[in-house]
């Protein structure tokens, strides 16, 4: 029984709604069904004006929002381009010092001087690591040009085309090589 009250109640509302839109056309045409008067059409114009404009500022609005969330996706990225890139470089800027600290346990006579050194270089390959950073394997691997800097050819038939020595380390990061390793190849 609710059912036919609700489908009657529903039936009312549709038709309720449609004698209005008819007295709404009426007044926009007039009373004898033809066009209004410019005086009397005047308020349906500026109706159709006042939506015209709404419709155009709404459609502002959305390419204003879509623009706004291109703005932010690509600030975010540019951010994190410029975090890794000004990582990379403060590691490159810190390369050198490991360096120097390799040749100083190099000349290091004193045992326990050299062992204090080499903690203090394990200290300090464990924090590169933390950031993604590892040493360029390169001794006795294939020369690539694209990873290894040859700076010498040596004459050494049996490891022709490989690395027979390496006179300064190169390090990689997300696989982007921070530093070339400096090698001599093979003849």
């Amino acid at each position: 029984m609710t059912d036919k009250k609700s489908k009657k109640q529903e039936k009312e509302i549709e038709k309720e709604t449609l004698e209005e839109a008819a007295e709404t056309v009426k007044e926009a045409l007039g009373e004898d069904g033809k066009k209004a008067s410019p005086d009397e059409n005047a308020g349906v114009e500026e109706a159709r004006d006042a939506d015209a404009a709404m419709s155009e500022l709404f459609a502002k609005y959305v390419r204003l929002q879509a623009d706004f969330e291109n703005y932010k996706k690509r600030n975010k990225e540019t951010a994190k381009v410029m975090y890794e890139e000004g990582v990379a470089d403060v590691i490159e800027g810190i390369l050198p010092t490991l360096d120097n600290l390799e040749m100083a346990i190099l000349s290091q006579k004193d045992e326990s001087f050299r062992q204090g050194l080499e903690l203090v270089k394990k200290a300090f390959l464990d924090a590169l690591a933390r950031f993604g950073v590892e040493e360029i394997d390169a001794l006795g691997k294939e020369f690539d040009p694209n990873i290894h800097e040859a700076v010498m050819n040596k004459d050494d038939p049996e490891n022709a085309g490989k690395v027979v020595q390496v006179l300064k380390k190169g390090y990689i990061r997300n696989n982007k090589v921070l530093r070339h390793p400096l090698v001599v190849v093979g003849q």
